[in-house]
Parts: structure tokens; C-alpha cells; sequence
């Protein structure tokens, strides 16, 4: 995975760290859910806050590391599976997250590029940490890391 950003946000940042003290660690695949979670927010112009309508359904495969994903939304979009804002789906396939603005009827379905689950498994294989694959993930362009199909 080659980074194409040379920094990032602090407020990407900040939310990376959120996110890590919730789930309780840092980990790459929770940074996928936070960026995820962060473009969805951009691209749907959602604003924090009770008139929040976003909501979210994500089809991930429910086995760690994969499920990590989850908690990198939940922390990034405040929808929560306790504010029944965000729906979990069982998929082993692919993971495709559908984010929805209800207010303004807009959506978006966010894949996480195959290329990028299948590098990670090969660099946790060669022994990689990660700490180390999350900051990669946080660097990487968001054209590499996602595939985003607006509705």
C-alpha cells in the first residue's frame, strides 16, 4: 500500500484516536470504518448533532478483524446499533456499507477495495503490527481504499 497523502487532518486524527479508545485498540480495519464513516459524513454534507438522519447498514463479515469496521462508523457518525442508526448484516463476500441521508434523500454505497483487504492479509501474514497497517490506512488516498458508488 503505497500512501499518496503526506498528512493527515488533525480532526481525522482526532477521530482515529476516539475511535481507538472505544474499541479499545487501534487497528487498520477500525481506521477503514472511521474514514468510511468521515467520506460518507462529506459526501452526504451530515451535520453532527440530533438532526443527524443518517443512516447506515453495513454487510461486513461478523469475525474480527472485519468487525472492527463497525466500530470506526459508530465513532466517526455517532449512528450507533443502540440509536438503531446503524444495521449490521452478516456478508462474507464483500464489505459494502449503504449510508443514507434521510432528510435530503440522498445515499451512497462505500466498498472497501478487495486489493486492500487482500494487501493487509498479506502484510499481517509477513508480521506487520497494527499499529502500523492502521496509520497506513489512515494515509492512503480514500480513491484507493474505497470504491464509492453515489445513488
Amino acid at each position: 500500500m503505497k500512501a499518496i497523502k503526506s498528512k493527515i487532518s488533525s480532526e481525522l486524527a482526532s477521530l482515529i484516536k476516539k475511535a481507538a479508545d472505544f474499541h479499545g485498540h487501534l487497528g487498520p480495519f477500525l481506521v477503514i470504518g472511521v474514514r468510511m464513516g468521515t467520506l460518507a459524513k462529506k459526501i452526504l454534507n451530515v451535520n453532527a448533532g440530533k438532526n443527524n438522519k443518517l443512516r447506515i447498514t453495513a454487510r461486513l463479515p461478523l469475525l474480527t478483524p472485519f468487525s472492527c469496521i463497525i466500530d470506526g462508523i459508530q465513532a466517526a457518525t455517532q449512528c450507533t446499533i443502540g440509536n438503531q442508526k446503524l444495521k449490521i448484516e452478516n456478508f462474507q463476500t464483500k464489505i459494502i456499507v449503504y449510508f443514507e441521508q434521510k432528510n435530503s434523500h440522498k445515499a451512497l454505497r462505500i466498498h472497501v477495495n478487495p486489493k486492500i483487504i487482500k494487501e493487509l492479509k498479506n502484510r499481517y501474514s509477513e508480521g506487520a503490527s497494527n499499529e502500523e497497517l492502521a496509520r497506513e490506512i489512515a494515509f492512503i488516498s480514500e480513491s484507493q481504499l474505497f470504491i464509492i458508488e453515489e445513488q
